[in-house]
């Protein structure tokens, strides 16, 4: 197994990162037209600890990306769009859904279209990053809601 994506680093110093950082980018290989098994494992721990602890990533500015080989790389953008959005984060987003197409080292870089997509939404990202650092004290953040729960089985 290759660990160049996971360095010998506990989830709680990673978890500690996001935790400071000002915005994240979610990023994943596309893996049978979904997230990767191990961005899979280390997001649902993640967000989990995350929503325990009253919401610790409300607010912050993210945006997902995937390499893709062939297909599947919308269902795999929207599976990382989930956990953005169940966690109050601000979405940065571009002009396309955020997939860059290779499979070898080199091969994404000729996907101009897709690096132009990752360009356009970095941009947007920075962007929302200053306006939400800017408009700190000036401008209220809203008060989190009390999660409501409905069950459909009664």
């Amino acid at each position: 197994m290759n660990n160049a994506f996971f360095p010998k680093m506990s989830l709680m110093k990673v978890f500690k990162k996001i935790k400071e950082a000002d915005g994240i980018i979610f990023a994943s290989p596309v893996h049978f037209s979904g997230i990767g098994g191990n961005m899979k494992s280390f997001l649902d721990r993640t967000f989990y600890v995350a929503g325990a602890n009253g919401g610790l990533f409300r607010h912050k500015v993210a945006a997902a990306l995937v390499a893709v080989r062939r297909s599947g790389g919308v269902a795999t953008v929207d599976q990382l769009n989930h956990y953005i959005t169940y966690s109050e984060m601000v979405m940065a987003t571009g002009n396309y859904w955020n997939v860059i197409h290779g499979r070898t080292p080199g091969e994404a870089a000729q996907d101009t279209e897709g690096a132009q997509t990752i360009e356009v939404t970095a941009a947007n990202m920075i962007w929302l990053m200053r306006l939400i650092e800017n408009g700190k004290g000036v401008v209220p953040e809203p008060n989190p809601f009390k999660k409501v729960y409905m069950h459909f089985v009664r």
